[in-house]
């Protein structure tokens, strides 16, 4: 027993013995000790939530009591009143926040519409005839201004009206147009009216006819509708479009001599060119059905030298007209501004039908 306690060796693993077994009860305790604290937490968390079972019912129901939060559910498209058999009229009205035509495309109300009357391209055709007479009054590239507000009523045309009129109609036509201009502070309105015997104009609130009239040596005169003046659309529009019957004659407006006809056929269609005596001036007509002078061929004012079609890049029927100064290929001249122009009114006979029929429309547009 002396030597165990006295032996070097021995006392040596005795200490190492000792160490060890210390240092895994500290281990141990810590170990323990980690343990009892995840538990505590773990109870903690589990008081906090609210019970789902039979034993603690009362908290369940608390917690049945706010329900999570859902989604709202989306609004329901705004019902509209629209009557969808050809013919009958149609209010509507567009606000422009960015251009012209997207006003009618991002129109919420023109889709229902356009839905209802199985009319896809219904904004398009809108736009583009509401273009058509606000051209008049203001520029579409440069005048408009977010906020202008567009109040309009149409009407889809029936078959059976289609065949048996005689004025080119389109699906619909625009019957009255409201536009709020923030530029010009001011509120344009225009009708359609048929006076007695003739083909339906637009006119202003006052009785005066939208468009200008070339007199008394005019290109065409029994022609529809001007559908496009100088520079009314992208990239640039060089003459006046005059929307006509195929086989309307078409007179000369100056004296001179044919310089060229039928020119560039696949765009211009048949046309002709004619160079003023004694002038820099050169004018144009295309879209020619016939054409009934050649090169070289002097010409007086008011002389037949064709009739009007639809050839060449043309969608409709009308006639183009052209007015160039300094050649053919020189600065292009308005020609509402070259010729004289006259402006035609009612004659007060349909003064009180018209006034009524502004009564009907601006209460549509309401």
């Amino acid at each position: 027993m002396t030597y165990l306690f006295t032996n070097p060796q021995v006392k040596k693993w005795k200490t190492l013995f000792v160490l060890s077994f210390c240092m895994n009860i500290i281990l141990v305790g810590l170990i323990v000790y980690t343990m009892n604290d995840d538990g505590k937490e773990a109870e903690a968390a589990a008081a906090a939530q609210p019970a789902t079972n039979a034993e603690t019912g009362e908290q369940a129901a608390s917690a049945e009591q706010e329900p999570e939060q859902q989604a709202e559910p989306e609004k329901p498209e705004k019902e509209l009143d629209i009557k969808t058999d050809p013919g009958e009229l149609v209010a509507a009205s567009a606000v422009i926040n960015d251009n012209f035509y997207n006003a009618f495309n991002s129109n919420d109300d023109l889709r229902q519409i356009a839905k209802a009357l199985g009319i896809p391209n219904l904004a398009d055709i809108i736009s583009a005839h509401v273009g058509r007479l606000l051209i008049w009054d203001i520029v579409l590239r440069n005048d408009v201004r977010r906020g202008d507000k567009i109040d309009f009523v149409f009407r889809v045309i029936p078959d059976e009206e289609k065949r048996t009129r005689n004025d080119l109609p389109d699906v619909l036509e625009i019957i009255a147009v409201k536009y709020f201009s923030h530029k010009f502070n001011k509120e344009i309105k225009i009708y359609k009216y048929a006076a007695k015997d003739s083909i339906a104009k637009y006119y202003y609130s006052d009785g005066i006819m939208l468009e200008k009239i070339i007199s008394p040596f005019a290109p065409i005169k029994n022609y529809i509708q001007i559908t496009s003046t100088i520079g009314d659309r992208a990239p640039k529009h060089e003459g006046i479009d005059f929307k006509a019957n195929v086989g309307t004659p078409v007179y000369a407006t100056v004296e001179g001599i044919v310089s060229r006809t039928n020119w560039k056929t696949r765009y211009n269609g048949y046309c002709i060119e004619i160079e003023a005596r004694n002038s820099p001036y050169v004018f144009k007509y295309l879209h020619l059905s016939e054409v009934n002078v050649e090169p070289g061929q002097k010409v007086t004012v008011g002389q037949q030298i064709a009739t009007s079609g639809n050839t060449g890049k043309s969608t409709a029927p009308h006639l183009h007209y052209q007015i160039n100064v300094g050649g053919n290929k020189g600065k292009v001249v308005d020609p509402m501004k070259y010729h004289k122009t006259i402006i035609e009114k009612l004659p007060e006979s349909e003064r009180e039908n018209f006034k009524n029929r502004i009564a009907e429309l601006d209460d549509l547009m309401k």
